[in-house]
């Protein structure tokens, strides 16, 4: 860094912090989403990106709630934007500290992005078509006898019947759909060229198998992880280096085509329903496509605060339940043991009158160890995920690489719920990058 550039940052900071005091005197909501905006740029400036990409992603959900208009907005929302952000400011500075604990600095060759090292071609596509088939055998079970909820009239209606129909066992195969996705999809942006048209083959193939289920977030979970794990490696060197010259433009480019067509079919999803929300949400849209699209990525960014205004304004009237809700993943099996918990009937009835489900990144800790013990639970899981982060970052192993990148991409995805804590999908990505990082040895 230059003088010039110590001096502006030696000024900037007290100024940004001295605008978010001056700020708060008038507004708290937007003094806090001011501080974490700055947050996010110290962040890269330290070059933790993967941290300042958090703190941007929360820094656009606490200004949807401040500036997007939607059917589901209440005094709830905007009022608990100081409690939100506090708790999020705990979880990415544990962030950082968590980085700090496993700091790889002096490794050798630290300093640069990886070049991935990949099993050889046939262990990979044996191992891509073996999780194919399993993906191919578990949909045929889970859609014998109903149409898929993608080619259903009514999305949400069909996904409910699939959910009641269910059970854990294939729910965790189902996401073989999910890990192909993600290997098949980073192979295909780091790999040579002439592997290229097979990969990008597969992941279409996964993709659509893992689309059926019409959850935006089921195709997302495969997509984005390979477009961050892509974006931290080296490019491969040799014949295909200037057709992967442009692979940081390809990959931007990818990430923006697959979060623009979540927030389309989002739009579409909702105005498919029939319930009281999607009434008000057809009323408020019509059938414009842009401004559906508009709705869909603030109900997005939004509905999370808005829900958790609702349950921090009744935690005195909410027992604690002491780690019920964090073993919600486990489903009915844990019931006996730890007792009910249902998390999403909970927020559903707070949200009346649109039963809205969404659970929330920190309903889950308040729900169960209150105000103050929530804190320490984000504090943990900051520090866990910092330092994972850290671990994975410059392996040249694309399991290591997509370890690290589907931790960040829960983590981002907290701006809507505790991902992890809701859905049992890592205890399958867990031995299926296992695998693959065996393959990778016994290819060595």
């Amino acid at each position: 860094m230059t003088p010039a550039e110590r001096r502006l940052w030696s000024v900037g900071i007290p100024f940004a912090l001295g605008v978010v005091l001056l700020v708060s005197t008038w507004d708290a909501g937007i003094a806090v989403t001011i501080a974490l905006a700055v947050g996010a740029l110290l962040a890269a400036r330290s070059r933790m990106w993967a941290l300042a990409a958090c703190a941007a992603v929360w820094t656009a959900a606490l200004t949807a709630v401040r500036v997007l208009p939607g059917p589901y907005d209440s005094w709830a929302g905007r009022g608990v934007l100081p409690v939100l952000a506090g708790y999020v400011t705990v979880f990415l500075l544990a962030w950082a500290a968590g980085r700090r604990l496993v700091d790889r600095r002096d490794d050798v060759g630290a300093r640069a992005r990886p070049e991935l090292t990949w099993p050889s071609e046939r262990r990979l596509l044996t191992y891509l078509l073996v999780l194919l088939g399993v993906a191919a055998a578990t949909a045929a079970v889970r859609f014998r006898g109903t149409v898929p909820p993608l080619l259903a009239d009514n999305p949400d209606a069909a996904r409910q019947v699939l959910r009641e129909q269910s059970n854990l066992v294939i729910g965790l195969l189902s996401e073989a759909w999910t890990l192909g996705m993600g290997i098949s999809l980073l192979r295909a942006l780091s790999g040579q060229r002439r592997a290229l048209p097979v990969y990008y083959a597969l992941t279409a193939v996964f993709t659509v198998g893992a689309a059926l289920g019409a959850s935006k977030n089921s195709v997302l979970v495969g997509i984005a992880p390979a477009l961050i794990a892509a974006l931290s490696v080296r490019r491969t060197r040799g014949r295909a280096a200037r057709f992967l010259a442009a692979r940081t433009p390809v990959v931007l480019l990818i990430g923006a085509v697959a979060l623009g067509a979540a927030v389309f079919l989002g739009g579409q999803r909702t105005m498919a329903g029939t319930g009281a929300f999607e009434t008000e949400f057809r009323a408020r849209y019509g059938s414009n496509a842009l401004t559906s699209s508009a709705g869909s990525l603030d109900l997005s960014l939004s509905s999370s605060t808005e829900t958790f205004g609702r349950v921090w304004s009744q935690r005195e009237h909410l027992d604690p339940r002491y780690g019920t809700y964090s073993l919600t993943f486990l489903g009915s099996r844990v019931e006996p043991i730890v007792g009910k918990a249902d998390l999403y009937g909970l927020t559903s009835q707070l949200s009346q009158p649109y039963l809205m489900n969404t659970a929330t990144f920190v309903a889950i800790p308040l729900l169960d160890y209150g105000p103050l013990g929530a804190v320490f639970f984000l504090l943990a899981l900051g520090l866990a995920v910092g330092a994972t982060e850290r671990w994975f970052e410059f392996s040249a192993a694309p399991a290591g690489q997509l370890a690290r990148a589907f931790v960040v991409y829960f983590a981002l995805f907290g701006v809507y719920e505790l991902y992890p804590l809701i859905y049992p999908t890592w205890l399958s990505l867990v031995p299926g990058l296992w695998i693959l990082h065996r393959l990778g040895r016994t290819a060595a």
